[in-house]
């Protein structure tokens, strides 16, 4: 099971790709369940499923009277209808800089003091959500059973001069990979935090180290050639660079 955004999704469909390609003959089953939380692909020859659940903070969002929509730090429901599958394969990070209507959520509650506040350091926030769900996965999930791989941060391509090329706004003319092996911007603040909290954590868990490798590739988004008719630099073509995300998780599972 792949939990997380939309970024999860682009891992989850380049896998059930690859998976096809592989095994042409199986039977495939696709599913939504849950109110289209749950999207599964199963290949019933190998009784193997392929889910993905969708959702963007981890920590769990509630509609409250008096507020609205509250996200809650501290919180974890969902992590009852993860535990009991074999691989679990976590991410977020990408909307946790959203703000005006791109925001899914109104007001935020750090821990169980019943305080409720309009607005945290987004920053703060996230590294208060990772380490609520770091300590659900040390008491409630068994790795003697479950795998747990968190995806790392997913960099995007807005700012030339992260590559050398000021004064470009977009990956929209990158048709080349950076020359080089070492980009020139640091990596996202979050990628650090990441690996702070799994460093901290008791159980094992695998971090899909996807960061470096990724800001090499300006060349791998889709750009104006998408569903929305705007311009990403976000996400990822498929078949392209989730592929070679997907190898590095075969390898992590075989390993």
């Amino acid at each position: 099971m792949f939990i997380g955004d939309s970024l999860s999704l682009n891992l989850w469909q380049s896998l059930i790709c690859m998976l096809h390609a592989a095994a042409l003959d199986s039977t495939v089953i696709r599913q939504e369940l849950n109110n289209n939380t749950i999207s599964v692909v199963t290949f019933q020859e190998y009784e193997v499923s392929v889910m993905l659940f969708h959702s963007l903070y981890l920590v769990d969002v509630d509609e409250e009277e008096n507020y609205g929509r509250v996200l809650k730090l501290n919180s974890i429901r969902d992590g009852n209808q993860w535990k009991k599958f074999d691989v679990l394969v976590f991410n977020t990070w990408l909307w946790w800089y959203r703000r005006g209507i791109k925001q899914q959520w109104d007001y935020v509650q750090v821990n169980d003091d019943g305080k409720i506040l309009k607005d945290i350091d987004r920053m703060a926030a996230f590294q208060t959500a990772l380490t609520t769900w770091a300590n659900w996965v040390d008491s409630d999930v068994d790795t003697n059973k479950t795998k747990v791989i968190f995806q790392g941060i997913s960099p995007s391509h807005y700012n030339g001069a992260d590559w050398n090329e000021p004064g470009v706004t977009n990956c929209s003319k990158e048709t080349i990979p950076f020359n080089g092996s070492v980009y020139p911007a640091d990596l996202p603040q979050a990628a650090y935090v990441v690996k702070e909290v799994i460093s901290g954590m008791k159980k094992p868990v695998h971090l899909l180290d996807i960061t470096g490798l990724s800001q090499l590739r300006k060349d791998a988004h889709p750009s104006s050639y998408n569903g929305f008719k705007g311009m990403d630099c976000t996400h990822w073509c498929v078949a392209g660079l989730p592929d070679t995300w997907n190898e590095l998780l075969y390898a992590a599972l075989i390993g």
